[in-house]
């Protein structure tokens, strides 16, 4: 069964509209590049936050969380819910940071925190990393997952979907630049989530309802556990589940490239108003992302073990049974909300991918004096070229799964790194470099030599290593000129016990008190509340009671103590 005319109809209304709300911005986003990257930095924090959880919310999302829960179960979640950890970070500290810095781009921090010709090539090479490398496999993990979809809905060859898929997202991209991307977000994730809960309902019901769905996913036999919330300890505490897990927990979500934010995080906090809403934006990003959006995703997921037991790629079954179990219409509004998620994300990876083009190589280093008008031309050449580039990335990709977790083992190598140019000084542009060629050849080699080894052993390895070797190396080579991290630190305030050989620089006037405690304090407290807040929902949902009631109870006092902590008076070094 394949889209009727009616589900056609309703998919083309879509991009019509979609048309209209990007297009309606073009002669703003084209009146300078601040405009056509940032939105004059004029956003309040809803529109912010709303577009950070659009744009993670793809429409290879759901085909992932699908493939997690039916090889593992809920548990497998933890590969991603980890992240909430860096994602609070940026909450009580980075959102603050990065506004103070005024950058256009995370790659733009560079030239403001290190000195030397060292700094100018960091830069010019993380913006070639960024948006031809790393953006190009996020940007086709996504475009693969919308090929599974339209194979499954129209029976579409696989150029077919790639070029005809990133067709109108590359065409409103090319003229409404942020604007289009931010305005047209908000109605798309709210398109997005009706088919993901719609589809949740049926299928649901489909199989009689929360307390069969409960029942029958447990009596499915083999040893599974699809309904733990984490792993089983019967193949004890050194068994690959429970390791994995703590590698999760303990490796992952600091090590990651975006352990400080991350570049499509920090372009919406650098186009938020005020620090203040920087904030909200990225709180309401965090609460929205793991505690509400998961779940009719996972309740489909489950659903469909029972109603799919033995289909061959976990990743199409979310598709299959949207075109095998929605009625004519709801079948179109459905692979309407698909796009909706796979427009949001691709137009939010192009946008960015341009801006580090542009921004922070072509404006630097090719053309520094060129006018307005030039740089939105090369600006929109850039566009079609890098989605040119992804096109052939996407036909050689086959597993969402798989790249994804190459993505964060290839990048873990750098969070740590990320973090610490913040709180020491002593972090100079050779630490990042050394880091970056440390994580992407230890990650080459282990992929490629040894791709049977446990996913939390290669975690190990490369963030050992790629640590190892930035660490040896910030100690060997030169620290940045000292005017510079003066410049750096009265900017944005860094502070704290990794900043005292600067501090005893300045006048006492000039250093700012600090303390730790209120950054950190909060951090625990917002992870706790959010974490607490995701799982009495799951709970709730999967008729575990008194645990939902448990884990909603920790949350609300969580909740106060955060609430607390920041509208207190111990401020930390962020404020």
């Amino acid at each position: 069964m394949h889209l009727s005319h009616t589900d056609i109809a309703i998919v083309l209304g879509y991009f019509v509209i979609s048309l209209v709300l990007g297009l309606y911005f073009t002669k703003r986003a084209s009146s300078s590049t601040e405009e056509f990257f940032l939105s004059g930095r004029r956003l309040p924090w809803w529109l912010a936050g709303t577009s950070m959880v659009a744009t993670t919310f793809s429409s290879d999302t759901p085909l992932y969380i699908t493939a997690l829960i039916r090889s593992n179960g809920v548990y497998e979640n933890w590969q991603w819910w980890c992240f909430l950890m860096t994602g609070m970070l940026s909450v009580t500290v980075f959102a603050k940071l990065w506004k103070r810095a005024g950058v256009m781009t995370d790659v733009e921090l560079t030239e403001m925190r290190y000195s030397g010709k060292s700094a100018s090539f960091l830069r010019g090479f993380k913006a070639i990393y960024f948006s031809m490398f790393l953006h190009t496999i996020i940007k086709a993990q996504i475009i693969l997952a919308m090929v599974k979809i339209l194979d499954a809905g129209l029976g579409w060859d696989k150029w077919t979907a790639i070029f005809i898929s990133s067709g109108v997202t590359i065409f409103y991209s090319l003229f409404a630049g942020y604007w289009g991307v931010i305005i047209t977000d908000f109605f798309q994730f709210i398109l997005a989530m009706v088919g993901s809960v719609i589809l949740a309902v049926i299928t649901v019901n489909k199989v009689g309802g929360l307390s069969a769905l409960t029942s029958k996913v447990s009596a499915i036999g083999g040893g599974n556990h699809y309904l733990d919330f984490f792993p089983s300890f019967e193949t004890g505490l050194l068994g690959i589940p429970v390791l994995t897990f703590a590698a999760y927990m303990g490796l992952s979500w600091w090590a990651k490239y975006s352990s400080d934010g991350g570049g499509v995080v920090v372009q919406r906090m650098a186009s938020c108003k005020s620090e203040k809403d920087a904030v909200g934006a990225t709180f309401f990003f965090n609460v929205a992302n793991y505690a509400l959006r998961s779940w009719p995703w996972i309740l489909a997921a489950l659903a469909s073990l029972i109603l799919y037991p033995n289909a061959k790629d976990n990743e199409s079954v979310y598709p299959i049974m949207a075109v095998e179990l929605l009625p004519n219409g709801l079948r179109g509004l459905m692979f309407a909300s698909f796009f909706a998620a796979f427009m949001s994300s691709i137009a939010t990876y192009l946008n960015l991918s341009s801006a580090y083009f542009m921004k922070d190589f072509y404006m630097r280093f090719i053309a520094p004096k060129a006018t307005e008008r030039h740089y939105l031309a090369a600006t929109r050449v850039s566009i079609v070229l890098l989605s040119l580039l992804t096109a052939v990335v996407t036909y050689f990709s086959e597993s969402i799964v798989g790249t994804f977790k190459f993505l964060v083992a290839f990048g873990s190598g750098t969070g740590l790194v990320f973090l610490m140019r913040w709180y020491w000084w002593r972090v100079n542009p050779w630490s990042e470099i050394s880091a970056m060629l440390a994580s992407t050849i230890v990650s080459a080699v282990i992929f490629i030599n040894y791709p049977q080894a446990p996913y939390f052993g290669k975690l190990f390895f490369i963030i050992f290593i790629s640590t190892a070797v930035w660490v040896i190396v910030t100690l060997v080579t030169r620290p940045s000129d000292e005017g510079k991290l003066i410049e750096f630190y009265k900017r944005v305030w860094a502070g704290g016990i990794g900043w005292r050989a600067i501090e005893k620089k300045l006048p006492a006037s000039s250093v700012r008190a600090s303390t730790y405690r209120s950054p950190i304090w909060e951090w625990l407290t917002g992870t706790a509340f959010v974490y607490a807040l995701t799982l009495s929902v799951g709970m709730l949902l999967l008729q575990r009671l008194t645990e939902g009631i448990i884990y909603a109870v920790l949350g609300l006092a969580s909740g106060i103590l955060l609430y607390r902590g920041l509208t207190g008076s111990g401020k930390g070094i962020d404020n």
